[in-house]
């Protein structure tokens, strides 16, 4: 028998797909816009303004001071998205403690959105990171809404 599911609990799954989403769509444009990225991040080190003063962005992206960020995105999506579906789908089965670590998830996801803000990165990422500050915030909201909780008690 199927559980009638109350509309915060629904809305947070919806949110949560929302966020992996919005994640997976960062992890495409690290690779797309990979140039913009290390040349954004190279702003704050001093010997990747050297590489890339003496031999360009060419330069700059094959020495080994250059971090993986393609690869860490990929990596760091893969396993933020099974992470997801398997807390939403212990949290639709009405365990309680879920709503913790997606509490505690939301909140990582709001500060690793607010360090992005001001990291010298294109304009799509400020934008997508203040987009996951809201998704995470909308996503706290629907966690602990009174009917949340009176599901998770009944369960």
């Amino acid at each position: 028998m199927a559980r009638d599911l109350p509309g915060s609990v629904v809305n947070s799954m919806r949110v949560l797909g929302l966020i992996v989403a919005t994640s997976g769509v960062i992890t495409v444009l690290i690779w797309l816009l990979r140039d913009d990225v290390i040349i954004g991040w190279a702003r704050g080190n001093e010997r990747a303004q050297v590489i890339l003063a003496e031999g360009g962005i060419a330069a700059l992206r094959d020495d080994q001071i250059v971090p993986g960020f393609v690869a860490l995105s990929v990596v760091a999506f893969v396993g933020f998205a099974a992470l997801a579906v398997v807390l939403g789908s212990f949290f639709l089965g009405g365990h309680g403690w879920t709503r913790l670590v997606l509490t505690a998830t939301a909140g990582v996801g709001v500060l690793v959105g607010a360090i992005c803000l001001d990291n010298h990165l294109p304009a799509i990422f400020v934008v997508l990171s203040a987009l996951v500050i809201v998704e995470g915030l909308v996503l706290l909201f629907f966690l602990w809404r009174r009917e949340t909780t009176a599901y998770l008690r009944r369960a």
